[in-house]
């Protein structure tokens, strides 16, 4: 009976460590893409669905831009102070007004003519200063 047991366990143990293992730490960019997509994801049509996975896949490249952004001013020695007014600067409506919105639909491109929704501005907006001031801080 106590054989069983420890074989049991110790093959539970040895299965979790080698799923643990196998997970990969996303990055910076792959956290905050993520998060944007599901964070504006306003899918109300049951007529049209969103395709989760391929739009966080789209928004990666993205938000690196900004990671790297913010990796290179650390580099060429921002103060944290001028971080934070980058910082607002991207979460400006300047350079949110900046941003060409996009929609693809059966293979075609079509560019929004009205401006964001609240809730769009808002999450890209945390998304990408959250981005940018992990590439300043270095984190990944």
């Amino acid at each position: 009976m106590k054989k069983n047991a420890v074989i049991t366990i110790t093959t539970l143990i040895v299965s979790s460590l080698l799923m643990s293992g196998c997970a990969q730490p996303k990055t910076s960019a792959e956290r905050n893409a993520k998060h944007f997509v599901y964070a504006s994801n306003d899918d109300f049509d049951p007529n049209f669905r969103t395709k989760i996975y391929d739009s966080i896949e789209l928004s990666i490249p993205f938000f690196e831009q900004f990671w790297q952004f913010g990796k290179k001013d650390r580099e060429a020695g921002v103060s944290p102070e001028e971080a934070q007014q980058r910082v607002i600067y991207l979460k400006g409506d300047e350079f949110m007004n900046s941003i060409r919105r996009t929609s693809h639909f059966e293979g075609k491109v079509y560019e929004s003519s009205e401006g964001p929704s609240i809730k769009w501005r808002k999450a890209m907006s945390e998304a990408i200063s959250a981005t940018y001031m992990d590439g300043y801080e270095g984190r990944n």
